[in-house]
């Protein structure tokens, strides 16, 4: 996807350049679209509501109602 081309040196480091940014959200974008099957739900679920979930469960460990048990993915 990226290539050397897609990279400048500046300010002391490597940054991307808008060409390379550009490719890398759109390349984020369609994989939070991608879709898995939960296995708590049985659901096919999105990338990005599966990050929702998981804050939604993290949200009320902080409050003290639920242990905190992450989503493991099982490949």
């Amino acid at each position: 996807m990226l290539t050397k081309a897609d990279f400048e040196k500046d300010m002391g480091g490597v940054l991307l350049r808008e060409k390379g940014r550009r490719k890398f959200v759109e390349e984020l974008d369609k994989r939070l679209k991608a879709t898995i099957k939960h296995r708590s739900t049985s659901k096919n679920v999105s990338y990005r509501r599966l990050l929702r979930l998981e804050l939604y469960k993290l949200e009320k460990h902080l409050m003290g109602e639920n242990v905190y048990e992450p989503f493991v993915a099982q490949w």
